[in-house]
């Protein structure tokens, strides 16, 4: 009997097609490797409050969210790291200043600027899964008081005049600046992380924790969020159509998402 792995599987472009959708191979694959014994967890760049119910209906072990700033293990939160004040202050005067679309990942929910849902189109989800909008805030004031920050994203103003680049000089003595995942093709949006915070640690932690060794993990993405977990886990697994920077530190390159990309590297590694 093969040894018991634990899976940290990204949500978009990983688990979800370009469609938005689980294939139905990824939900067999998922179901086989739980019913083998193999321990199955979420890990994503998205705020646990906006991960889609037929994400959390899957039945996964355990969640890691928020690029690795929080993570939930059989109920218990195990992981929840915070983003100084001053950081959070600091982005959001830059943001403001250059007419930037931002959110904030906050244990309410999602806090964003009132143009930041018309970038992201979070109103097609929204839609599709109604349950989800009491997740979402609309920051009017932004001098206001926020909940306490775990990560943030943004988008780079439309006349590009920055970059992404721009913003990571700009914040380096605050934050960790990468390109987002909201849209992997594009280099029009970002991400807000706690430096030394990152779904690599996550990993790390709750294999920790669970007594796993690093050698029996897989860490399976497409995004330069990403890249540490693909780093860190026993077996790193690079989506087909993920970005050069994870392909170039993975393992194994699996499928195309929407060729059955997940269900055909879960098939081979957990048989």
């Amino acid at each position: 009997m093969s040894i018991s792995k634990l899976v940290f599987i990204d949500i978009d472009g990983t688990l979800l097609d370009s469609s938005h959708r689980i294939p139905e191979s990824a939900r067999e694959q998922c179901r086989r490797a739980q019913q083998a014994g193999h321990r199955l967890f979420i890990c994503s760049g998205r705020a646990a409050l906006d991960i889609d119910p037929p994400v959390l209906e899957l039945g996964f072990d355990g969640i890691v969210s928020d690029g690795g700033a929080c993570a939930e293990l059989d109920g218990e939160t195990i992981i929840d790291e915070r983003m100084p004040a001053e950081s959070v202050r600091m982005a959001t005067s830059f943001f403001t200043a250059h007419a930037m679309p931002y959110a904030w990942h906050c244990p309410d929910g999602m806090h964003a600027t009132e143009r930041y849902p018309h970038r992201f189109g979070i109103w097609r989800k929204l839609l599709r899964h109604p349950q989800m909008r009491d997740s979402w805030h609309t920051i009017t004031d932004h001098s206001a008081p926020l909940p306490p920050v775990s990560k943030g994203t943004f988008y780079v103003p439309e006349n590009g005049s920055l970059t992404v680049e721009d913003v990571r000089r700009e914040l380096a003595d605050y934050a960790t600046i990468i390109h987002g995942s909201i849209n992997a093709s594009s280099d029009d949006n970002g991400e807000i992380l706690i430096p030394g915070v990152d779904k690599g640690t996550a990993l790390m932690k709750v294999s920790q924790r669970l007594g796993v060794p690093l050698s029996d993990t897989i860490a399976i993405g497409d995004s330069d969020n990403d890249l540490e977990m693909i780093q860190t886990a026993g077996i790193g697994v690079a989506m087909g159509n993920g970005t050069e920077a994870v392909k170039s530190v993975a393992d194994m390159i699996a499928p195309n998402v929407d060729n059955n990309g997940l269900a055909a590297v879960l098939h081979r590694l957990l048989r």
